[in-house]
């Protein structure tokens, strides 16, 4: 009998213990500056943000996440599809580090602007192009130092 106590006490202190990590779009990626030349080559660099938050910041402190994405992907403004080339993060290896109960993380789309205008009149280009991007998150412990 005591045993079955002591692992439903050790049970519910493994629950009370974890926390939730959410992860969502804070903000769409949306390309800016496709007619700039400053940019140079012929690419442009579309911007968006996830939003990551922490419900238990002491538990999840230091944990490490590492964001997979496809080598390429597509949008579409319902009439045009155009390929992304690359997606990046702002951190160099794609992983990221919780230090705070919400963090931003900018991530970076970039696609060949030769492949937008193939000829097309400018109705059928112009417009808001939206996309899905399968992204795998994985989460690691704290990192040790």
């Amino acid at each position: 009998m005591k045993k079955l106590y002591f692992i439903a006490i050790f049970y519910l202190c493994q629950i009370f213990a974890y926390g939730e990590i959410k992860i969502k779009i804070f903000e769409p990626i949306r390309f800016d500056e496709i007619v700039n030349e400053e940019i140079g080559r012929n690419i442009s660099v579309g911007t968006g943000v996830i939003e990551i938050t922490t419900d238990n910041l002491e538990e999840d402190s230091g944990k490490k996440l590492v964001f997979n994405f496809p080598e390429k992907g597509a949008m579409t403004n319902k009439k045009k599809w155009i390929n992304i080339e690359e997606y990046r993060l702002e951190t160099k290896d794609r992983e990221v580090i919780i230090k705070a109960k919400i963090q931003h993380v900018k991530i970076y789309a970039i696609l060949d602007k030769k492949k937008i205008d193939s000829g097309e009149e400018p109705n059928i280009i112009e417009g808001e192009y939206i996309g899905v991007i399968p992204v795998v998150i994985s989460q690691y412990g704290r990192v040790m130092k």
